[in-house]
């Protein structure tokens, strides 16, 4: 056999098999594999821990961990909202009822720190190339910056509107949702400065932000059913796509190239984005009204949704969601 034929025939191989490792969001199809339940209580953020396939909860209670198909508490805190998981052994809560965060060891369970917050800590991110932690305050309209290393607080961001989820970029900028102002803030990390604000026309209340850091785009969550799109390097409007209301998180994987946002209606809008920027809608999955937060496990193509019954006022607003507590297991095998 000549060198060039076998040199052809080995490149096919290789690219046969880098399609068969991780087929392109375009080609899957995303179904509810099955539900884990627990005890009643509202819930929050959800992480997973790509490592070992675990899921950690906030609850109203503290911490929860589904570790298969068996859920334990790992911490007892009164409102847990965020749950972020710094390096192979750390995570972070923020404690709504408490304003406060804690550092605390998620292989043993042991607390390492309790840090005074803003009012009414909610989301949290980690910059891994500062070592430092930022946990957005709604109720006092502020970031806590926390030094991971000496596990204490450093600084304090004012802002001038609710901050929603926020991500970083590796690169020395956090964005950061803010609700009320239907922006996003572009902060940069050394000098703990706004730098410039990024308008999301026709989104209405901002939640969850995901970035792919391969086009540079964000993709913004809004409550009234639309994901915005914006180049995280100069603001530009990128397009939205049509999605469920009541959207409080998104998820984007930049390996398949698909995105998720879970909706409070019981939709999951799922989406392509490529390289350079260009979206599609790929499906509109029906898992369960409230199903409004989640966790996406990269290693095993599984996505975990955080769910319970939404209770209203007589308005028809949604309040909370309590009873019935699940966690759906979504994945496209």
């Amino acid at each position: 056999m000549k060198v060039a034929t076998r040199f052809v025939l080995t490149l096919l191989a290789l690219c046969f098999a880098a399609a068969q490792a991780t087929p392109p969001a375009s080609v899957l199809a995303y179904r509810v594999q099955g539900a884990t339940t627990s005890i009643e209580g509202s819930f929050d953020y959800v992480s997973a821990e790509q490592a070992s396939g675990r899921v950690f909860v906030g609850r109203s209670f503290g911490v929860e961990v589904l570790d298969g198909d068996r859920m334990t508490t790992i911490l007892e805190r009164k409102v847990v909202a965020s749950v972020l998981l710094i390096g192979p052994r750390l995570l972070l809560t923020t404690n709504r009822g408490m304003n406060s965060a804690t550092i605390m060891d998620r292989l043993d369970g042991g607390v390492l720190a309790d840090i005074p917050t803003g009012q009414s800590p909610d989301g949290a991110v980690y910059d891994e190339a500062s070592g430092r932690a930022f946990v957005m305050n709604g109720g006092s309209k502020d970031i806590t910056v926390i030094d991971i290393a000496t596990q204490r607080a450093v600084a304090r961001i004012a802002l001038d509107a609710t901050p929603e989820a926020a991500v970083v970029d590796g690169a020395g900028r956090l964005f950061v949702n803010l609700e009320e102002k239907n922006e996003i803030a572009v902060i940069d990390i050394a000098t703990q400065r706004i730098t410039v604000r990024y308008a999301l026309a026709g989104c209405q209340e901002p939640t969850g932000l995901a970035l792919d850091r391969v086009s540079g785009i964000l993709a913004a969550a809004c409550r009234n059913g639309v994901l915005k799109f914006i180049d995280s390097r100069d603001g530009q409007d990128r397009g939205q796509l049509e999605i469920g209301k009541g959207a409080d998180t998104s998820i984007f994987d930049v390996d398949r190239r698909v995105g998720f946002v879970p909706c409070l209606d019981g939709t999951l809008s799922i989406y392509r984005l490529d390289d350079g920027g260009r979206v599609t809608a790929t499906q509109r999955l029906k898992t369960r009204v409230g199903a409004r937060t989640a966790a996406y496990d990269s290693r095993r193509d599984r996505l975990y949704v955080a769910v319970a019954d939404v209770e209203r006022d007589p308005a028809g607003k949604y309040l909370r969601a309590r009873q019935n507590f699940q966690v759906l297991m979504i994945g496209s095998h």
